[in-house]
């Protein structure tokens, strides 16, 4: 391709005085019509200049690093008594369009995946590495089909503003599979083969389907026993346009594990204590492995002579084999008692405390839980004792080298405590082999203690005041511990001031009136940002990108700065990976290059599924999001949830009853029109359109949001419409303050449908929570919330403060009764206030305590005005009173006034003078609540780490509702506790909560306790 005439761009010049060759100038030679925007910048070598090597490197790094050159030619010129610096910049043209001719086996789509999987894809920049391996793997993927014929022909055009790719595929004929042979010992049937590798003779020879089914043959193997089978890479024997297929498979015998000598513990228990999979042969190696598995298993269960062997079993003719582990049990071993000698700072009890979590925490596990019928077996014969005598007590337990390890942590406790010349030995074990009890020894030397005299701080830049970031105190115990973290404190501070490369010594020196701690700091050069260059951008505008950097050219770096801005730029949601790092951080540099790596997330992401509810009929449902339409950072998202109730059992019902109906009375049979099946579709659509910075008002870092969201609800005994807009601003003023505004519009019609709901569910008392009739409503929302938590999703310490006020109105109100009578329209204006408080503090052991306190009220304000009750507070549920069913607490109000009614109904001789919420409740039934209009909440959790993952929590909590402001009374709170389980997550932990009402309200059939499952907690 003919090269177009470049442009010569001088480089402007820093004066500096000469000394040696000087630069007279510096040129970059490029393409008249290519963008030079950022170019001039990436450049160090400066006119005036000495010229230097290392100049020059960088210069190149920065140009290459840009990713828009395929190659850079740097050249020095005579001239003037200096050199002229020319670099030779071919630019890397962007691919403008791509075509795909002469495919017919494979899809133009599942081509151009190939191609974009290596980097060819149209808006990428053409790199010839690139295109040879996109090459490549067009003809790896026809391999795969069976066409190990097929040429790839590439052609080049230039096209404005880039170049155009056409690849012709010349297929060929597919290479049929003629036979397949296996050599060597198979172990399985041909049959079975043949099915596990997917080849079928005469069909066409898939080399990718080949390589899958080798894969699930190993695997099959291994779940068959054949641990020591080989399965080598297939060879092919071509004739002509077919090949012969030989796979190589050397299955070995088929391998049982058995025990013997196992008397306390069962074969299913042993054989998961050994959990063998196959993935490693089962050589030499293993099998000790598994021997030390089996032995240490006992060693932790009180067996401390426990001696195991294996040997192998051969059937005759080689085909079966079992490995059996000889196990000779001993007697189980109990430590009656340990003895400490010499020490006085640490007890008898903490010593013994430290032991035995320490066994505690080494003790092998099986890999899943043994149902408690398995563990009672005991080995061969099932034979069953009782009580098990392998029920054991760690405090009892002895293995010698957990002892050993326990005695380091032990003197590794004295020094950190000041005790430097501590040492704690385990010594002897004198055991009474008649008994099967030991006595153990330590023996501790505690030594002197040191203390700390005098802490200095010498070295650092100027005004440096490293004292405060020492956890070291004169006067205290001396620990080597907090000397460390005092080194690392200094070590992280300078780093954030800019000493990157900073070098902190800590030298603790004993004296005659204790330990002196000097702290020698080497700042060396305050390192400031070079150049900022962002790669892997080629659908975002790149400013979008330096928006969002919090680093600023020739400002000194900060650590914490690369932290928050690949944290904002994730945030942005249009990137699948953010990487913000220094350029070559290990090299000493006064100025160092940030590299901003994004990887883009695809233009088109989305989702289709589908089912059947008895209650909604067929159901589709369909998401869709558009990432970074404009480049900018706006993302488009769609949800489409779709259900014809015509073919639900309601709509089936009514049919049914329309078709009855036309047969017994012909008069009254009404036809239904053409287009009356339109109007048994019914669901919910969202779209949103998020924009998470608004550029124009940096650096505020706020985001924008709109939702349009319509739903349509078909129910035997109402029909719901609703359409809404959703818009609104979030500020993220600080890392620990968010602000928000939001503005909702939205339209409600409900009406009554032919049947009445006797056991709504969540979703239906949310809609009938609006009045019969039609409401346009509007509201203003704003929110504050301070976040001082250590971690959002699992916080273990730290503060959470919110609070939120609402103003809500009608712009029209056509309230009716549920057969359609109208009601006079009471206004609705008022606001909505409510705040919220959470505290977590660090208890021993890792345990936390969390308190919440939360409370809230509505303030009318206008005579008259009314809250309808999708605007209303609610309790109960997984985020409230867990001791009571999701938002089931009814208002005292409420409550006191249903116990009335329902004493009243109770006295009538007949009971048609009951309502049917009366009749309901008599029934069985809980109320539904009607909400509230001043609420308060108090909850206190205790969560308590089991394992690394799993936590427990206890929980008691205290609210209630009033309708009614005035009747505000703290003695008549509602109280629940309860128990739960966490499973610490990133995102936070998963719940699974058992609360009990502490006084259920029979009269009103509340439950006494509820089972509650969420994801995160207070």
């Amino acid at each position: 391709m003919a090269q177009p005439e470049r442009a010569v761009v001088p480089v402007p010049g820093v004066p500096v005085p000469p000394s040696g060759p000087t630069v007279v100038a510096v040129e970059l030679h490029l393409p008249e019509d290519m963008d030079l925007a950022g170019l001039v910048e990436l450049v160090a070598v400066r006119k005036g200049q000495t010229l230097s090597a290392r100049a020059v490197r960088r210069s190149v790094e920065r140009l290459w690093a840009s990713e828009r050159f395929s190659d850079i030619v740097v050249r020095t010129v005579e001239d003037n008594g200096g050199v002229r610096v020319v670099f030779e910049l071919t630019p890397m043209l962007p691919v403008m369009r791509i075509d795909v001719e002469g495919n017919v086996v494979l899809s133009d789509e599942a081509l151009l995946e190939v191609l974009s999987r290596r980097g060819i894809a149209v808006g990428q920049r053409l790199e010839e590495e690139a295109l040879q391996a996109a090459q490549a793997g067009l003809s790896q993927a026809y391999g795969r089909q069976g066409y190990n014929e097929a040429r790839i022909q590439l052609t080049r055009e230039p096209v404005p503003g880039g170049v155009a790719l056409a690849f012709t595929i010349f297929e060929g004929r597919p290479t049929q599979l003629a036979a397949v042979s296996v050599t060597g010992s198979p172990g399985l049937p041909l049959s079975e083969l043949l099915a596990t590798l997917g080849l079928r003779v005469g069909g066409v020879l898939d080399r990718g389907g080949l390589d899958s089914g080798l894969e699930r043959l190993r695997t099959l193997l291994r779940e068959r026993g054949y641990f020591r089978a080989n399965v080598g890479q297939p060879l092919l024997e071509k004739e002509g346009e077919a090949a012969t297929v030989v796979v190589p498979i050397s299955a070995g015998p088929r391998f049982t594990f058995h025990f013997h000598g196992n008397h306390h513990f069962a074969d299913m228990l042993l054989s998961r204590v050994l959990s063998y999979d196959g993935q490693d042969p089962l050589d030499a190696s293993t099998v000790a492995r598994l021997v030390r598995q089996l032995e240490s298993f006992y060693r932790y269960r009180g067996f401390n002579d426990v001696h195991v062997e294996t040997r192998e079993v051969h059937r005759p003719d080689g085909e079966e084999a079992v490995l059996a582990f000889d196990i000779e049990e001993g007697r189980p071993l109990r430590v009656r008692r340990v003895i400490f000698r010499g020490n006085t700072l640490l007890s008898n009890e903490t010593l013994r405390e430290m032991l035995t979590e320490h066994i505690r925490a080494n003790e092998p596990q099986p890999v899943s839980s043994a149902r408690l019928s398995e563990v009672m077996e005991m080995g061969p014969g099932n034979r069953r004792m009782g009580p098990p005598e392998w029920v054991h007590e760690p405090a009892t337990i002895f293995v010698e080298e957990a002892y050993r390890n326990a005695a380091e942590l032990m003197t590794e406790a004295y020094r950190e405590r000041g005790f430097l010349e501590a040492q704690v030995r385990f010594t002897r074990l004198r055991v009474n082999v008649a008994r099967g009890t030991a006595v153990a020894w330590f023996d501790v030397h505690e030594g002197t203690q040191m203390r700390v005299a005098e802490v200095r701080v010498e070295g650092g830049p100027e005004g440096f005041e490293g004292h405060a970031l020492v956890p070291v105190k004169s006067g205290e115990p001396l620990s080597l511990d907090a000397v460390e973290r005092g080194r690392q404190a200094l070590v992280t501070e300078l780093g954030r001031m800019g000493y990157l490369f900073a070098r902190v010594d800590a030298a603790p020196t004993p004296g005659s009136k204790g330990v002196s701690v000097l702290y020698r700091l080497e700042p060396g050069q305050r390192v400031t940002v070079g150049r900022i260059l962002v790669r892997g951008a080629s659908r975002t505008d790149e400013e979008v990108v330096r928006a969002n950097v919090r680093l600023k050219e020739d400002e000194v770096v900060d650590p914490e700065k690369l932290f928050e801005s690949q944290r904002r730029l994730a945030l942005l949601n249009i990137f699948r990976q953010v990487t913000v790092r220094l350029e070559k951080p290990d090299v000493p540099e006064a100025s160092k290059d940030v590299v901003v790596e994004v990887r883009e997330r695809p233009r088109w992401e989305g989702e289709v599924a589908g089912g059947y509810f008895l209650s909604e009929g067929p159901r589709v449902v369909l998401d869709v999001s558009r990432t970074n339409v404009d480049g900018r950072g706006l993302n488009l998202l769609g949800r489409l949830k779709l259900n014809y109730v015509g073919l639900s059992t309601q709509g089936i019902d009514r049919a049914a009853f329309a078709r009855v109906r036309c047969e017994t009375v012909p008069e009254e049979c009404v036809q239904p029109g053409p287009y009356d099946w339109v109007r048994d579709f019914d669901g919910r659509a969202v779209l949103s359109a998020v924009q998470p910075r608004l550029y124009g008002l940096l650096p505020l870092e706020v985001g924008a949001r709109l939702d349009l969201i319509g739903e349509r609800v078909h129910r035997p005994s109402y029909l719901s419409s609703r359409v809404a807009a959703v818009t609104g601003l979030d500020w993220s003023a600080m890392r620990w303050l968010n602000l928000a505004l939001q503005y909702e519009l939205e339209g409600n019609l409900l009406e009554s449908g032919d049947r009445v709901l006797i056991s709504p569910n969540r979703a239906d008392q949310e809609r009938l929570r609006f009045p019969y009739g039609f409401f346009i409503l509007h509201s203003v929302r704003s929110s504050a919330t301070v976040d001082l938590r250590d971690d959002p999703a699992n916080p273990r310490k730290g503060l959470l403060v919110s609070a939120s006020a609402e103003w809500m109105g009608d712009l029209r109100s056509y309230e009716t009764t549920s057969t359609g009578e109208p009601l006079a329209a009471l206004p609705i204006n008022g606001v909505k206030i409510s705040s919220n408080v959470s505290a977590y503090a660090p208890l021993t052991s890792g345990a936390v305590l969390a308190l919440s306190v939360r409370a809230g009220t509505i303030v009318s304000l206008e005579k008259d005005a009314r809250v309808i009750g999708s605007k209303r507070f609610f309790l109960g549920g997984s985020s409230s009173l867990r001791g009571f069913r999701e938002d089931g607490i009814l208002s005292e109000d409420q409550r006191t006034e249903l116990r009335r009614q329902i004493a009243d109904c109770r006295s009538l001789i007949h009971p048609s003078g009951c309502s049917l919420e009366q009749l309901t409740i008599l029934g069985g039934q809980a109320p539904v609540s009607e909400g509230g209009e001043l609420f308060t909440l108090g909850k206190a959790e205790l969560r308590i780490p089991v394992q690394s993952s799993f936590n427990l929590g206890l929980f008691l909590e205290a609210g209630n509702l009033w309708l009614d402001r005035t009747n505000l009374d703290f003695s008549a709170l509602r109280y629940s506790t309860g128990i739960g389980f966490r499973y610490v997550t990133p995102v936070g932990p998963l719940a699974f909560d058992v609360g009990f009402n502490l006084d259920p309200d029979e009269t009103l059939n509340e439950p006494l306790w509820q089972l509650h499952f969420s994801i995160g907690t207070f």
